[in-house]
């Protein structure tokens, strides 16, 4: 038995999967903490040349979608210390140009990082990571056009998500893994998970599939242009409940504000 009730005061109380959380940065219970896409397939090199992995002292923590030569978009909890408060810039940094998470392509120090000033209660988990130098594009690195704040994403709507983590069998993997998911409105969120924010864009898939954290952050694509960016799931990897993901065009203005 789920008993959820956040709207309101937004107060949560989810019986069975016991999420605790502080601002957008959230501690889980029965939220499997694993870095991984399950049962997702592995990524050629040059198939998602946005994709990079988001470090914390160098060790991979989350993913993010280059949106220009020095900007990249990813959640606002991966690199977040409270609120709209960054980790110190000098124990992030970025591997662009490989579809491995140990090796290959380069990392990038950060010079800055904005999170959303309202990112608290998994809502509004948006951030960007200012590059210290530009990035040369070519066809292992490459940028991710946006979704313009006027468009709408259909219920049934196909969509890639890829990121790096462990695999079913609970195996690390070094390559880059991709998954195919499915949109689904706010309205059969909300009848599902009662979480049908319009800020939020709902990911249905098959049972044993899905994000979990390690994966979040990564750009949600389609029709080759991204749409959302990866904020939590409930439950365990894979389980029967949609994965949740920030909505692009919600945040157009706010990000066009920071992109300059």
């Amino acid at each position: 038995m789920i008993a959820i009730t956040w709207k309101g005061d937004l107060v949560l109380t989810l019986i069975a999967l016991g999420i605790l959380y502080s601002n957008c940065r959230f501690a889980y219970a029965n939220v499997n903490t694993g870095s991984k896409i399950i049962n997702g397939g592995e990524a050629q090199m040059g198939a998602y040349p946005w994709v990079v992995s988001v470090r914390v002292d160098n060790i991979h923590t989350c993913v993010g979608s280059i949106v220009t030569e020095q900007h990249i978009i990813t959640a606002g909890h991966c690199v977040q210390q409270v609120k709209s408060i960054p980790i110190d810039l000098d124990r992030v940094s970025v591997r662009v140009g490989s579809t491995n998470q140990y090796s290959g392509g380069k990392v990038l120090d950060v010079s800055s990082i904005i999170i959303h000033s309202e990112c608290e209660n998994f809502l509004h988990d948006m951030a960007i990571i200012k590059l210290n130098q530009s990035l040369e594009f070519g066809t292992k690195i490459n940028k991710i056009e946006l979704a313009p704040k006027d468009s709408e994403v259909a219920s049934g709507t196909p969509v890639i998500v890829a990121g790096w983590g462990v695999n079913a069998n609970g195996t690390h993997s070094a390559k880059l893994q991709y998954l195919s998911m499915t949109a689904i409105s706010n309205e059969e969120c909300d009848e599902q998970v009662n979480y049908g924010y319009e800020s939020i864009l709902c990911l249905q898939h098959p049972l044993q599939q899905g994000i979990c954290r390690g994966d979040y952050g990564a750009g949600i694509v389609a029709e080759n242009k991204l749409i959302g960016v990866a904020s939590f799931s409930f439950g365990p990897c894979g389980a029967q409940f949609p994965d949740i993901s920030s909505r692009i065009s919600y945040y157009s203005d706010w990000i066009k504000a920071w992109l300059g």
